[in-house]
């Protein structure tokens, strides 16, 4: 058992992905792209990211101050998180709902870097240790060479840079599934069991920093943090760009745009 996440050959990303990215690379140094200009305005009309306030710690959803507490929300106090704490940019609505679509199913793949970059100052650095990795929910080979990159690796990469710390495949998928967001949500924790894994690595004292562009229910996340722990992981830090409130029809509709092959 190695002493921590090897760096094993990805399988490359398809051409038509590397040729997208550096088309996009460049007009972005011309033009002001799309992602950009919808960033701006959304800015200007005065969005911002939630403060910590506005959702608890422990599940990330969004809640009155009143019922936030350290036990967590109305919606997690009865339950044991799979992670220590929950970091997220904001609650699954426009604009930045809107955001993620553009992201996941029409190639506008930069969001993830801003998404990783404003996690970054979001979330309570960790210190500079030797024993703290960042590690992204990994993407079935199958899904990535369609769309082309992996997002939540994307947003990893930001994160890492910004706090100078390593990111590391530590997870693998064991088996390709159906795309989360085609599930219902009551099948959404069985269609993800057993799937993830982590590489046969040493965890013990590590403090991981798990990072996705979306949490549901929930389900995958702490399928991946489990994974982490039974590796031997002390803590295991989650992090979203956004969490979809239970009390909204967005809980049930998220992620509704172009189906994935």
């Amino acid at each position: 058992m190695t002493s921590i996440a090897p760096h094993r050959k990805r399988r490359p990303a398809p051409p038509h992905g590397v040729v997208r990215r550096l088309i996009v690379d460049g007009l972005d140094e011309l033009f002001p792209s799309q992602w950009r200009e919808a960033l701006e305005r959304a800015l200007g009309e005065g969005w911002t990211v939630d403060p910590f306030s506005r959702y608890c710690h422990r599940c990330g959803a969004s809640m009155q101050v009143s019922g936030i507490t350290e036990k967590g929300c109305a919606f997690c106090i009865n339950t044991r998180p799979a992670w220590t704490g929950f970091t997220r940019l904001s609650a699954y609505k426009p604009p930045l709902s809107d955001w993620i679509v553009t992201m996941k199913f029409r190639g506008q793949w930069k969001w993830a870097q801003w998404f990783g970059g404003e996690l970054a100052s979001a979330a309570r650095a960790p210190g500079r240790g030797d024993r703290t990795v960042i590690c992204p929910v990994p993407m079935h080979w199958r899904r990535r060479w369609w769309r082309g990159y992996n997002q939540a690796w994307l947003m990893a990469e930001a994160l890492g840079r910004a706090w100078g710390l390593p990111v590391a495949h530590l997870l693998r998928r064991t088996r390709y599934t159906r795309p989360q967001i085609s599930v219902p949500l009551s099948q959404r924790r069985a269609n993800v069991r057993g799937v993830f894994a982590a590489h046969p690595v040493d965890l013990t004292g590590w403090d991981v920093w798990l990072v996705d562009d979306v949490k549901t229910t929930g389900s995958t996340m702490t399928a991946c943090a489990r994974a982490l722990r039974r590796r031997g992981a002390a803590h295991v830090q989650a992090l979203a760009a956004a969490v979809a409130d239970p009390r909204h029809a967005d809980f049930q509709n998220l992620g509704a745009g172009k189906p994935e092959k």
